[in-house]
């Protein structure tokens, strides 16, 4: 067969008579990104259910229960008066953050004493965990300035405003880059459709394989040209299904600040690391099933690994050397920081990595492959 006979025999084989491939290709990322990105739309985590149990009822507890209510970040469910009514709802999942006023709180305040205000949390769940618990600590660092600055004003007739800014003269300003918002979706959803990415192209070229050590036609062909026509042809069309992504991303409202060129070779480097891997790997295992298995096995701890969630940096150095053996570990987040900030550092390492990852797993894959397929013909 020639060149152009055995790119067209590829591309029939993936689109028409084994039609899986194409939607493993393009298939699995674009619905992991467009699932969770219409999960993750909001962006942001707000209206935490809250109860808060004011024991006291006097002016003090009711200008703290307005500034909860006030918080966005907080939903202000009930107001009960008994704490064990607020525990309950909290054991039973009616609310996530309870606020425990009791009953001395104004007194300790005026007698120059420091009030206890509890804050229980549910802490099943670390997200809204930490939101409530940064929600909790500014709600009582703006009250203390409040109090202050109004008792200063009753007992100097003083203005209450101008009083405030003495007692707190310096006030922090938070200014995050490239996530502002601290959206969850522009965090989270590229890393999944990554993953995705890679087990589709997995699934793939581990189908392509497989077909052809079963496939006897193959006699009289070159199983070198063979060999680098599926790996060109699956290469290609990886790096297409990168900028579909990258594209539907975008309409997601996912900004891409990133380079056409940074993009193009980041997905270049990852599609020849990812296809190699799967080369090398359907070609050891003795039919799709079992490839199939060890794929899926492969997929959440190369997630886990790449540092996507839990910062690489953060890991003990044993795991740190495990981790870059993975090819998500020198993609997700590389994708994530283009996508937000436009800009790389590490661009080209990421991208010497990838390549000689690429290069090991090609060498491998294919003296097996060129192996086994003797066996065929």
């Amino acid at each position: 067969m020639s060149i152009l006979s055995l790119i067209r025999r590829e591309l029939a084989n993936a689109f028409l008579h084994d039609a899986r491939r194409a939607i493993f290709l393009f298939g699995a990322a674009t619905a992991y990104l467009i699932l969770f990105g219409i999960l993750y739309y909001p962006g942001v985590v707000k209206e935490i259910p809250t109860v808060v149990c004011d024991e006291e009822h006097t002016a003090y507890s009711r200008l703290l229960i307005r500034q909860v209510d006030d918080d966005e970040r907080l939903g202000l469910v009930r107001v009960v008066a008994d704490e064990g009514e607020a525990r309950d709802m909290l054991r039973q999942k009616e609310v996530y953050a309870a606020v425990i006023i009791p009953a001395d709180f104004s007194h300790d305040i005026l007698n120059g004493r420091s009030a206890k205000v509890l804050f229980m949390l549910n802490g099943a769940n670390i997200i809204t965990t930490n939101i409530a618990t940064t929600a909790g600590n500014d709600i009582v660092n703006t009250f203390n300035t409040r109090f202050a600055a109004r008792q200063a004003a009753l007992r100097t007739s003083g203005d209450e405003q101008m009083l405030k800014k003495r007692i707190s003269p310096v006030e922090t300003t938070l200014r995050v880059l490239n996530n502002p918002t601290q959206s969850y979706m522009m965090f989270f959803v590229t890393g999944l459709a990554m993953a995705a990415m890679q087990q589709g192209f997995f699934l793939a070229i581990g189908a392509a394989v497989q077909c052809d050590f079963r496939n006897p036609e193959l006699k009289g062909t070159s199983k070198g040209k063979l060999l680098v026509v599926k790996v060109g042809v699956y290469w290609v069309l990886s790096i297409l299904s990168f900028g579909l992504v990258c594209v539907l991303a975008r309409l997601l409202g996912i900004p891409d600040r990133a380079s056409i060129q940074s993009l193009g070779l980041l997905a270049g480097a990852f599609s020849f690391a990812a296809i190699s891997l799967g080369l090398f790997a359907s070609s050891i295992f003795h039919n799709e099933l079992q490839f199939v298995r060890a794929s899926v096995m492969y997929t959440v701890p190369a997630f886990i690994f790449g540092g996507y969630t839990w910062p690489l940096e953060a890991m003990d150095p044993v795991t740190q050397v495990v981790a870059q053996a993975f090819p998500m570990a020198w993609m997700s987040n590389a994708v994530r920081e283009l996508f937000l900030s436009g800009h790389l550092a590490t661009l080209s390492h990421n991208l010497t990595a990838l390549t000689v990852m690429g290069v090991i797993f090609f060498s491998l894959g294919s003296w097996i492959f060129l192996h086994k397929i003797d066996g065929v013909k």
